[in-house]
């Protein structure tokens, strides 16, 4: 690990599929990976977003910290800190998940916003260094809920301001892959990984997103995948192999529109070719 510390932002997926899971293994997973990154290096620094279809929130640190007293079980006052502030707002946002009422126009996790949330926060602690240098960050995402493809959009406009920043975004997946993370790990430098079951999430963690980008490629790690770069459509929201491209804005539809639904420029289809003449000498 880097002598000047590592700044981890972990955002983790609270969409309400988690409940087809173990969610008592998930978030043990979360915490002991947080623990384990802040014991690691006394320099090392944590933030910890979840995100559900409603909302995007941090976990750690929270704007309402209160006093923690000395620890009595002999683990470092710190620790202790991450896991309350972790326990106390993951209890309410699963509070005010279930005292609102359900929208069936919005069912995918906010982790794109997140992310860029995460980005914002990167930012702000290199703004707060006293020697105004760039820190080692990187994001960690923890995804478990199905992808739609709804955010397109802020998924690419997150990756590319995370591949400028030079801030690497890893991805573990549960259950299913995911094409437009898997395209954010390609392009940024993260790794990219799918496991099949909850119980597999820690040993996955603390062997493959523990080090750091450097370490890794000393490392003998799983081969990575072929990325799927298939754009999502943004009429149906579903990946497409070939589709049409709006020339003013590069909106991408699965099919021919007569008015592109982003910048609002017409589409002339049906007008009829024109032949040009030779030009006289």
């Amino acid at each position: 690990m880097a002598e000047e510390g590592c700044l981890l932002v972990m955002v983790v997926d609270m969409h309400p599929q988690l409940a087809e899971h173990d969610a008592h293994t998930y978030f043990n997973a979360v915490v002991a990976f947080a623990n384990l990154h802040l014991a690691a290096n006394a320099r090392n620094s944590l933030a910890v977003l979840a995100a559900n279809h409603l909302e995007s929130r941090f976990l750690y640190p929270g704007s309402n910290e209160d006093g923690i007293g000395r620890q009595k079980d002999g683990r470092l006052e710190m620790l202790g800190q991450v896991d309350r502030a972790i326990e106390r707002g993951v209890r309410a946002m699963a509070e005010a998940a279930a005292s609102t009422p359900t929208n069936p126009e919005q069912n995918e996790s906010l982790l794109s916003g997140a992310m860029g949330r995460g980005l914002l926060y990167i930012k702000r602690k290199e703004t707060e260094e006293i020697l105004a240098k760039r820190m080692q960050a990187r994001l960690l995402v923890l995804k478990i809920s199905s992808d739609t493809g709804s955010q397109y959009l802020t998924y690419i406009n997150t990756y590319l301001t995370a591949q400028k920043s030079s801030t690497p975004v890893d991805v573990c997946v549960i259950g299913g892959d995911c094409g437009l993370l898997q395209q954010g790990a390609d392009i940024t430098g993260g790794t990219y990984h799918c496991v099949r079951q909850v119980n597999e999430l820690l040993q996955t963690l603390l062997l493959m997103y523990h080090c750091d980008t450097a370490t890794r490629r000393k490392l003998n790690t799983p081969a990575p995948d072929t990325v799927d770069y298939r754009a999502a459509c943004f009429c149906h929201r579903t990946l497409v192999d070939m589709a049409s491209v709006c020339s003013n804005c590069l909106s991408v539809y699965c099919k021919a529109v007569p008015l592109c639904t982003t910048c609002n420029v017409i589409f002339q289809t049906d007008r009829p070719l024109v032949r040009t003449g030779k030009k006289k000498k």
